[in-house]
């Protein structure tokens, strides 16, 4: 009777502890609310539903980014939520931010191009699976519970499948295919390493200090192998070197709004699942500077060497999604307070290049109906404002100031800079060296774009180009902040000093 009495009250403790929890997951429920808003709107109306859905989603994920401005102070004690499934900390709200404002960022890119909005907005599937890998990339940025590491990590890569092959289209269902496929391989290959830390560990919590110990105690060439596994379908969703030979064809027939999420979104939240790898398991356990300053130099080199033979703008910016991705890499090899900063910053300040460059390339495919580079010749010339505009985004992409790319890959640089002299280990220096020299090789393709847009004759010389005052406002709106920032450094980098990093 007692041991009853003692099960029934333990039951309801933790029952209380879980509706606690829930309110820390406001931004999560408010996502997960605009799905049903938006699925209930679409059952209900039948024709000229293009501007309610959008309003939907658009306000939803403005409440949401509402709700995380709101929880900044929550996270500042690193909160293990539904018994150790999850953390809210700083750097989850912040990542979860950039989420969520690459979401309404995504909405408008796609309001700027009239086919886009017509085909998205017939029906509501595009934006439900689009808000549910948001919701998952959210979920992924807490996870610290193998199930829910892999369970997060899934969400992201069926919406991503889904998203991608979503449209009709002969290129864009080989794309979807080939994305399927290496996916699964990779999620197979991941759950069967995270299997192998179960069995060497006891637990599923990874800052759980049991955790720790099985590790700490396993043979070395098993434990090698099984993180090996894992760490590999958290290098697929970013993207990076070897396992990056999906995006080219993905970036290339997706619609330019998606492309635009995806270069973001499930990049940054693998990259926050690995962050928690490497500080949760220390080095003596597995030499993280090695294995990730290989990974961000084959990264950096393959995707700035393959991004310079590209005749397609989005099939380059593929490839220099993957050398981006290896630069985002280098913050982490620093393993130090100003390395996080650094890596904060970068990947804000690539939200905004990548969703700049996208909405431009979007620009001039509306005019010559295609996104070959060769398409750009005169543009700039006769589209003077969009054609500046898209000269400060690549000179940002490239690293070169006055723009705050420049500061990104200058904090960048310094913290791995300080990481080497405090510890001397070479692969630290190598990684300073290549990447100071894949930013050169960089110069030669981002700045193929303005070459062919100011120096380059057009075919048409005589052609008249209308763009909309709109256009134009938006392009100015997502181009100004790289300006701003790099004058303005301090604003982003006092709100990332403010941020607890103790997970």
């Amino acid at each position: 009777m007692n041991h009853q009495t003692n099960l029934i009250s333990g039951l309801k403790e933790q029952l209380a502890s879980l509706s606690g929890d829930i309110w820390y997951l406001a931004p999560e429920l408010t996502l997960a609310i605009t799905l049903l808003l938006i699925l209930g709107f679409d059952l209900i109306f039948k024709h000229n539903k293009q501007v309610g859905i959008f309003a939907i989603a658009f306000s939803g994920l403005l409440f949401a980014f509402f709700a995380l401005t709101q929880s900044i102070d929550l996270a500042q004690n690193a909160n293990e939520l539904f018994t150790g499934l999850i953390k809210l900390d700083g750097w989850a709200v912040i990542v979860k931010m950039g989420f969520v404002l690459a979401g309404l960022m995504m909405l408008i890119v796609a309001s700027r191009r009239q086919s886009d909005l017509e085909s998205f907005g017939k029906s509501s599937e595009l934006w439900i699976v689009a808000i549910t890998l948001i919701l998952g990339a959210c979920l992924m940025s807490m996870s610290i519970n193998l199930i829910m590491i892999y369970i997060s990590i899934e969400l992201v890569s069926i919406s991503s499948y889904v998203l991608t092959g979503l449209q009709n289209g002969k290129q864009k269902s080989e794309a979807a295919l080939k994305y399927v496929l290496f996916g699964a391989v990779a999620s197979a290959v991941m759950i069967y390493g995270m299997s192998w830390l179960y069995g060497f560990t006891g637990t599923l919590n990874v800052t759980d200090g049991a955790f720790y110990a099985g590790l700490a105690s396993a043979a070395t060439l098993p434990l090698a192998i099984a993180l090996t596994m894992t760490i590999a379908g958290f290098i697929f969703k970013l993207g990076a070197f070897p396992f990056h030979i999906w995006s080219p064809d993905v970036y290339q027939a997706a619609p330019t709004p998606i492309v635009a999420l995806f270069s973001f979104v499930p990049k940054v939240a693998a990259l926050t699942i690995l962050f928690r790898f490497v500080q949760y398991i220390p080095h003596e356990i597995f030499n993280w500077q090695l294995w990730i300053g290989i990974i961000a130099i084959g990264s950096m080199t393959v995707g700035n060497f393959s991004a310079l033979w590209q005749k397609d703008a989005k099939r380059m910016m593929a490839y220099s999604s993957i050398a981006q991705v290896g630069f985002l890499l280098v913050g982490l090899l620093a393993y130090s307070e100003s390395g996080n900063i650094a890596t904060l910053f970068y990947a804000t300040i690539y939200l905004v290049m990548n969703f700049a460059a996208f909405l431009l390339i979007q620009y001039f495919e509306k005019q010559t109906g295609s996104a070959k580079i060769s398409a750009l010749k005169g543009l700039g010339l006769k589209m003077p404002l969009i054609g500046v505009l898209t000269v400060v985004v690549m000179i940002a992409l490239t690293g070169l100031p006055p723009t705050a790319g420049f500061s990104a890959k200058l904090f960048i640089f310094s913290s791995i800079w300080e990481s080497w002299q405090a510890n001397g280990e070479s692969i630290l220096l190598w990684v300073f060296i290549i990447g100071l020299m894949n930013t050169v090789i960089a110069l030669f393709f981002y700045l193929k774009i303005p070459y062919y847009l100011f120096f380059k004759a057009s075919d048409q010389a005589n052609e008249k180009i209308l763009i909309s005052k709109t256009d134009l406002v938006w392009g100015t709106i997502f181009t100004l902040p790289l300006l701003i920032l790099f004058f303005k450094t301090n604003w982003l980098v006092d709100l990332f000093n403010n941020i607890n990093f103790v997970l």
